[in-house]
């Protein structure tokens, strides 16, 4: 057998298995469900963005109340220098210090909003994975009454007419689900 014999043969079982694999596919019923929309329009999706809005708030009103000194010192500072002209900071050992001491604060500052913005993806994780446990469930009933085989995300689809069941899902998530407990997750500061 020559190595292009090889290669047609080859072929030939990929294209079959092909056919046979497409045909199976074929006769499966596929269900959509929008993610997204169960997300953003469900009662309990508009729950948890209004509590992950007010935490939000709660957090970047910590920042300012903590950036509002910094800011105060730093322009103080500044005034103070430009008062003096073109000195060398190193004329200045008071200024230099001032000045260092402010630059620690403030990269203390900008570490504490990243902690804080990393509290706030851990929190929204959270409340999503209460959710998520509840659709798991509901999706499992819905899959086993209309029979059907595979479920997609409607963002993976790109043709085709599947039976979308975001309506039946959202509302029986309505029903089941109304609100989760959101809090705030917080992370050890080193």
């Amino acid at each position: 057998m020559t190595f292009t014999s090889k290669i047609f043969r080859a072929s030939i079982v990929l294209v079959a298995a092909l056919m046979v694999s497409g045909a199976a596919f074929a006769q499966s019923t596929i269900l959509v469900v929008d993610q997204n929309k169960l997300m953003r329009q469900s009662e309990v999706g508009k729950h948890i963005e209004r509590q992950l809005d007010s935490i939000a708030k709660t957090m970047k009103s910590e920042l300012d109340a903590s950036t509002s000194p910094l800011k105060s010192e730093g322009a103080t500072l500044e005034a103070e220098m430009k008062a003096l002209g073109k000195t060398d900071l190193s004329t200045r050992p008071d200024l230099k210090s001032r000045f260092s001491s402010l630059m620690q604060k403030s990269q203390k500052q900008q570490l504490e909003a990243k902690y804080k913005q990393k509290e706030l993806q851990i929190t929204e994780a959270k409340a999503y994975q209460k959710v998520n446990e509840k659709l798991k469930a509901i999706l499992q009933q819905v899959v086993t009454e209309r029979n059907a085989d595979v479920v997609l995300d409607r963002s993976l689809v790109i043709y085709g007419q599947p039976a979308d069941v975001t309506d039946v899902v959202m509302s029986r998530l309505n029903s089941q689900l109304k609100t989760v407990s959101v809090s705030r997750e917080r992370i050890p500061r080193k």
